[in-house]
């Protein structure tokens, strides 16, 4: 009783414990832990994990915590029927019956042979390499590791680095070590030699035929197909034919073999072939198809040329266009002998008093020249015309410092006021010019003597520098070009002095020192001391400046040039001493530059002991005057020699009187005249 009542209590413990387990992973009969399920592969393409179905349902409906797809009964679960036990063997359904495809046909026999295919074209076209985007791989050797086993839920896919989820190969990787070196740069000078034998190339025969070849052709390969001519040198020039003789040879001369011949002689210069005599003789040797006349052959000496040969030379003179004569000299090539007489005028036509601005006097003055230098003396007339100095205020010692537009409304100024408005004025009309500070030998100024000390350095003057025609920078002083003073209680003079405006800079500093000494615009300035002192030799000669101006006569070109003039024949190297001077240039035209013609010049001397006066005139040649006088006749010491111009004949103009005329009315009409310059005799 007890061992059944045992034994099925044991048989109902088996029951109830499987009961227990319904729902549950099976377990194996040494209870161990259960089998892993088989890992099933899958395609590339995915990740999904791809696992087999067991029976009827999927697995996806056994995992824990779903909930179940049968009914239920009484809310207990019917039993798996789908559990299956180690060791156990499932049966699996049968295949259904695939049927085999149908046959295909036979094929009929045809009679006609195929057609040949054409001939091929030859081409140079290479054999096409394997592309890497044609060729499939075939790598297979993927493996999936599905979450069932390890327990994840993440697959691990393994495959070689070449080959991307497409099953594309991907190109190497990229190293600039493994890249070919470049080609070595080209420079200017391959350039350069390249295009000259591309050039020179192009001279060739055959190259039009080969460029017309290339551009017609057509490749069809990926190479490209060059055309190679094989171009010729440049066949070389024929010898030219033997030089026709120019003459007839001689019957007697003998016929000589080129072969034979001496080399030809040495050029020669065209000196020696006597240009210039009346006679020519040319160079025949037999050479380059000439053949010796009989005078060369007896004596060597060449053959004269045939005279009858030759062009006439007043024929061809006569053909020839005929020299105009030139006119004088432009502005631009001499300053002074300009004409400025329509600068002049128009300068006149602005008083003072009428003007509004600087700008608008600036503006009125310079418009009508396109010349600078005809701007910059327009103005430089101007203040002559409307500009007096200060007298009063100079010699009271009350001069007040100036502007220009103070200057302009009181119309008196010095130095300073004149050059600071000339300044302000060329500016605005579009010149450069400056002020330009320093010492002048003006009013008050005397020479050294000799023995008295150099003075120190001073400044006290004032001028302008202006640039003209071609960039020059030309010293012009408008303050001693407008007038000139006499002294204390004396009024101002207003005489126009162009020469202030004309003069060179080299003669311009022979009265004017800068304290800037760059602004002595020449190529060597003196010195202070070679400045003050002037000539070494003496005082110079003294010129009045208003007929030395009015006929152009220079001032520096007077001899003798120093001022006292010795009586003894000793002091002189000749018998004679001679007076001269000169135009101030030689393109100088007393008609265009000047009042109108010439007048005649005479010396003034005194005869032996200063007991009879006399006057000699000046021979000339337009340019120069000279008078030729013996020391004794200049007169005594303490006499001057004077000369002077014939200014009036019987109360007429003595303007194109001429020498001879001069000595015809000598003693016998009255006769005006004009001092020139004056020496003093020692």
């Amino acid at each position: 009783m007890s061992v059944e009542n045992q034994t099925s209590s044991v048989q109902a413990r088996i029951a109830a414990l499987n009961l227990s387990h319904v729902g549950r992973a099976p377990v194996t009969a040494d209870g161990g832990p259960p089998e892993k399920p088989p890992t099933y592969l899958r395609s590339q393409s995915t990740s999904v994990t791809v696992v087999q179905s067991l029976g009827n349902d999927s697995i996806s409906n056994n995992i824990i915590g779903n909930e179940p797809n049968g009914p239920r009964r009484d809310g207990v679960l019917p039993p798996p029927t789908n559990i299956i036990r180690t060791g156990q063997k499932v049966t699996q359904p049968p295949k259904p019956a695939v049927a085999p495809p149908p046959r295909l046909p036979t094929r009929k026999q045809c009679s006609q042979p195929s057609p040949a295919l054409p001939p091929r074209r030859p081409s140079e076209q290479l054999s096409r390499k394997a592309s890497n985007e044609s060729v499939s791989s075939t790598f297979s050797n993927i493996s999936s590791v599905s979450a069932l086993s390890n327990g994840t839920a993440r697959t691990y896919t393994s495959r070689r680095p070449s080959i991307d989820n497409t099953n594309r190969v991907k190109a190497p990787i990229f190293d600039p070590a493994t890249l070919p070196p470049l080609p070595p740069k080209r420079t200017k000078d391959d350039v350069k030699n390249r295009f000259q034998d591309i050039e020179k190339s192009k001279t060739f025969p055959g190259y039009r035929d080969a460029e017309k070849a290339r551009l017609s052709s057509k490749s069809t390969s990926s190479k490209p197909h060059v055309a190679v001519v094989e171009v010729a040198p440049p066949p070389t020039m024929p010898a030219l034919p033997p030089r026709r003789p120019t003459r007839q040879a001689s019957a007697e001369a003998p016929k000589t073999n080129l072969s034979e011949q001496p080399p030809p002689m040495p050029t020669r210069s065209a000196l020696s072939f006597g240009m210039n005599s009346a006679e020519d003789h040319g160079t025949t040797n037999g050479v380059n198809g000439r053949a010796p006349s009989p005078s060369s052959t007896k004596n060597g000496a060449p053959p004269p040329v045939p005279l009858a040969s030759r062009p006439d030379i007043s024929k061809l003179h006569a053909t020839k266009p005929k020299p105009q004569p030139q006119a004088p000299a432009s502005a631009s090539s001499c300053l002074l002998c300009r004409d400025f007489s329509a600068v002049d005028a128009h300068a006149a036509k602005f008083p003072r008093q009428d003007v509004p601005s600087l700008d608008w006097l600036a503006t009125q003055l310079t418009s009508p020249f396109q010349s600078p230098t005809d701007q910059a003396r327009a103005i430089f007339t101007w203040l002559h015309h409307n500009i007096a100095y200060d007298v009063v205020n100079f010699f009271a010692n009350n001069v007040q410092p100036s502007t220009p537009a103070s200057t302009l409304a009181s119309g008196l100024a010095v130095c300073e006021g004149y050059a600071g408005l000339f300044t302000a004025l060329a500016t605005k009309a579009g010149l450069r010019s400056v002020v330009v500070g320093g010492h002048g030998k003006g009013f008050g100024f005397s020479t050294l003597q000799p023995g008295d000390p150099i003075p120190p350095e001073s400044t006290g003057h004032a001028w302008n520098a202006v640039q003209i025609d071609n960039g020059f920078w030309k010293l012009i002083d408008p303050c001693w070009g407008a007038g000139h003073i006499a002294g204390k209680g004396q009024p101002y003079t207003a005489s126009f002095s162009p020469r202030m405006f004309t003069m060179t800079n080299e003669d311009f500093g022979l009265r004017h020192f800068p304290q800037n000494k760059s602004q002595f615009f020449v190529s060597r300035p003196p010195t202070w001391e070679e400045y003050i002192v002037g000539d070494t030799g003496g005082s110079l000669l003294q010129v009045y400046s208003g007929v030395a101006e009015e006929e152009g006569i220079s001032e520096t070109s007077f001899l003798p040039k120093y001022r006292t003039l010795p009586t003894s024949p000793s002091a002189h190297q000749g018998p004679t001493i001679r007076f001269q001077f000169s135009r101030i240039c030689e393109h100088w035209d007393p008609m265009r530059n000047g009042q109108g013609k010439p007048y005649v010049f005479i010396l003034s001397i005194h005869g032996v002991d200063g007991r009879e006066d006399d006057f000699i005139p000046f021979e000339t040649n337009g340019h120069f005057w000279w008078a030729d006088v013996v020391p004794q006749k200049l007169g005594a010491r303490g006499q001057s020699v004077t000369a002077f111009t014939v200014k009036t004949v019987n109360g007429q103009s003595g303007r194109g009187l001429s020498v001879d005329e001069y000595r015809i009315a000598k003693g016998r009409k009255a006769m005006g005249f004009g001092g020139l310059a004056s020496w003093d005799l020692v």
